[in-house]
């Protein structure tokens, strides 16, 4: 049997999306960078130096963006995604409008960071099917939705991405307890766990929850057995495990892809590395 494993053979892993690109951003930068987490930040490009106040609070909040000259400095370590331009509804967007919002924003960021920027999260969650096809069309590897699942599994589909809650969420506290306390070893094919956690750093200010995400960091940091990443990583090596081939009746195994691929086969964890092909491990 075949199992996959995440990169240095862990069986879990913590990933963080925020949105907008607020100024609040420095300090959860800031918290992330401390304990060694990794996150996304998805951005609007056309928005940056923007001043607002943000609604639903019972006190003033600001909702001011960051400048496009900080992006590289301040998410250094971390992913940039996409926001979409100006963060419309997009699925009330003709295509050629959709497209507009999405490459736009796509080529600005690239710009700044200087890498790829194929990954997104969907400005107030919402999408359609001709959204989907223009994401398709541009190149976008995945797109994070808003519909929490309470659940720690990997998507069908990249861009339909759900994550498991949002931070703050009332059951929030047990989720963590259920992923800090989940193992693969009792039960052998239950697939890869990923806690996937989303959110908007203006509402720690809004919420007074600055400390709640101190201690949540605390608790979920520095734990040999997760692997923190951003969502580009995730996506990226979850396609390099779909591309392994068996060899000689399933005797060997083959990974043509540019990263390294651990397994646990037989009860053996071992790493495959790029371009490698080894013996299958008899039982």
């Amino acid at each position: 049997m075949i199992i996959p494993l995440f990169p240095e053979g862990k069986e879990k892993c913590l990933t963080l999306s925020y949105d907008d690109g607020v100024t609040q951003d420095r300090r959860l930068v800031a918290l992330f960078n401390q304990y060694h987490l990794k996150a996304t930040f998805n951005l609007n490009s056309g928005c940056f130096g923007k001043q607002d106040l943000a609604s639903g609070f019972s006190k003033p909040v600001t909702h001011n963006k960051i400048k496009a000259s900080e992006v590289k400095t301040l998410y250094k370590g971390h992913e940039i995604a996409i926001h979409t331009n100006t963060h419309p509804h997009l699925e009330e967007l003709s295509a050629k409008e959709i497209a507009y919002e999405v490459q736009t924003d796509k080529e600005n960021l690239e710009k700044l960071v200087s890498y790829p920027v194929t990954g997104m999260a969907y400005p107030f969650g919402t999408y359609n099917n001709l959204v989907l096809e223009e994401l398709k069309k541009i190149g976008i590897q995945y797109s994070r939705t808003i519909q929490s699942t309470k659940e720690f599994s990997l998507p069908q589909d990249f861009l339909r991405w759900h994550p498991t809650c949002h931070f703050g969420e009332d059951n929030m506290e047990l989720l963590t307890q259920q992923f800090l306390n989940s193992s693969q070893e009792s039960h052998t094919q239950t697939p890869l766990k990923v806690f996937y956690i989303w959110g908007h750093s203006y509402e720690l200010d809004g919420n007074d929850t600055w400390e709640e995400m101190e201690n949540f960091c605390k608790q979920i940091s520095n734990k040999e057995e997760i692997w923190y990443a951003t969502n580009i990583e995730i996506v990226s090596y979850q396609k390099a495990l779909k591309k392994l081939i068996l060899l000689k009746d399933e005797k060997l195994i083959k990974n043509p892809s540019m990263f390294p691929i651990w397994l646990k086969i037989n009860h053996i964890s071992f790493c495959i590395q790029s371009g490698e092909t080894i013996q299958i491990p008899k039982d």
